[in-house]
């Protein structure tokens, strides 16, 4: 853990902590649920399955509570709405309303209006429009922070878009379970999971060679005091073990109860491992850098 005197901070690398302790901590937990809620809004919105879309909003609807409760006056959080010019806090309340606003009358209309076909469609693909900014968005309000090198980078959204539908799939994986669209959510789940992996090594490579304040931010990652959350937490239980189960269920033509909650549970545990590694990992740069 990095031991500063208070006149060292921004003179050595110093991390940052608005967004990981303390309060910060819903910050975090909020941009885990932004992620898995989009995700899982399209994977939905796509298999048909009404129950997924309904708890995709649901689990937005924790999201925003995550958010209030991460503000000083969480009575007064109606005030960030009004500044999306400046504010990526803003953008993400106003993607999370409308998001939640589409997709519940889609929901409605399929569950009680199943005939309106076309309205149905028309809701459900502005739903994922704006399921999919909720999700993405969550990355760009770490990436705009210029100063910390770990988080700016443009592969950042892309990262926390793909990890959240992967857990989003696993989610829906778990509601799906004993039906017969199992199998397809599966052959996309590895998918994902394949890009995940893909895209995590292309961030931490491309960010290793960005800054020398990157580079030891990235190597604490690797090796630091949050590098047994990243191996375990984000690897082993978000990548390994889940898509370890996705090819054995593949080539064994076999899907039990067991392996598909482990792949859910890992899956999940994964996202949220992701989200606080990256946040935990966030260094500022020293006044005296130069960079």
């Amino acid at each position: 853990m990095l031991q500063r005197q208070p006149f060292e901070y921004m003179v050595k690398y110093t991390q940052q902590k608005s967004w990981i302790d303390g309060r910060g901590n819903f910050i975090a937990f909020a941009f885990f649920l932004g992620g898995i809620s989009g995700g899982l809004f399209m994977a939905a919105a796509y298999f048909n399955s009404i129950l997924g879309m309904f708890i995709a909003v649901c689990i937005s609807a924790l999201m925003g509570f995550s958010y209030m409760m991460h503000l000083g006056q969480p009575t007064q959080f109606w005030r960030m709405l009004f500044k999306p010019k400046t504010s990526w806090i803003s953008r993400g309340f106003i993607f999370i309303f409308l998001y939640a606003g589409f997709a519940i009358i889609a929901i409605i209309l399929a569950q009680w209006f199943p005939s309106a076909t076309t309205a149905i469609a028309v809701f459900k693909i502005l739903g994922g429009v704006f399921a999919f900014a909720q999700s993405i968005y969550t990355g760009f309000a770490v990436s705009y922070v210029s100063a910390i090198k770990l988080w700016n980078s443009a592969i950042l959204p892309i990262l926390f878009v793909v990890c959240g539908f992967s857990g989003g799939l696993a989610i829906l994986l778990g509601i799906s379970m004993g039906g017969d669209q199992v199998a397809a959510i599966e052959n996309i789940t590895r998918i994902t999971l394949i890009a995940f992996a893909v895209i995590l090594i292309v961030y931490l490579w491309n960010t290793t060679y960005s800054s020398t304040v990157a580079k030891d931010a990235v190597a604490r990652l690797l090796g630091g005091n949050i590098a047994a959350i990243f191996w375990i937490g984000v690897v082993v239980l978000g990548v390994v073990i889940p898509l370890t189960i996705s090819i054995v269920t593949y080539f064994t033509d076999t899907s039990s109860t067991a392996l598909i909650i482990t792949a859910v549970v890992t899956e999940i545990l994964g996202g949220l491992s992701l989200r606080y590694v990256i946040l935990k990992g966030g260094i500022y740069i020293p006044l005296t850098s130069g960079e």
